[in-house]
């Protein structure tokens, strides 16, 4: 799915959200989970986020990803500084509303991890896996359900986790 579609689909869902929890006026009593489930969506371009720093940071980086969440792959981040190490700024975590840059993962197989069920993740936190010695990463995040994503891919009912095999240069 092209970047821009994510984004509309994005937007309509929280539009959705907003209107049927009663924030945009419409004060109708849905369960919450429409609203959870937005925050997942917001997750997922959470994934995206630090996605888009770890690709930047490869190429700055004799074509290795960070193998650390320090302030060298932080500094990849919007509105940070690569030259002088001026970490950027972290996605902000939907669930909590706070800025959170990612946690050092623990994925060390990128097949298995993507074909095991979602495991115990706090919502809205990111995980980043250096993989490899830095050679590939694993990017995974928390639903609202407390458990990492479901895997988008109908034939495969596994964990998301997005990787170098996953990116999408913007236009």
């Amino acid at each position: 799915m092209k970047r821009t579609s994510d984004r509309l689909l994005l937007l309509g869902a929280l539009t959705m959200a907003l209107a049927t929890t009663g924030c945009a006026g419409g004060g109708a009593n849905v369960p919450d989970t429409i609203n959870e489930r937005a925050k997942t969506l917001v997750v997922r371009s959470n994934l995206l986020v630090v996605q888009k720093a770890a690709e930047k940071y490869f190429k700055d980086h004799t074509y290795m990803y960070p193998t650390a969440i320090d302030d060298d792959f932080k500094s990849y981040f919007e509105g940070g500084d690569p030259a002088t190490k001026k970490p950027g700024n972290p996605p902000i975590n939907p669930f909590t509303g706070n800025p959170e840059f990612p946690v050092l993962g623990t994925v060390t197989d990128l097949a298995q991890a993507r074909q095991a069920p979602p495991s115990d993740l706090k919502r809205g936190v990111i995980e980043y896996s250096p993989l490899e010695n830095g050679k590939s990463y694993g990017i995974r995040g928390g639903d609202e359900k407390d458990k990492a994503m479901h895997s988008e891919d109908a034939a495969q009912m596994g964990t998301l986790i997005i990787s170098r095999d996953t990116w999408k240069p913007s236009d």
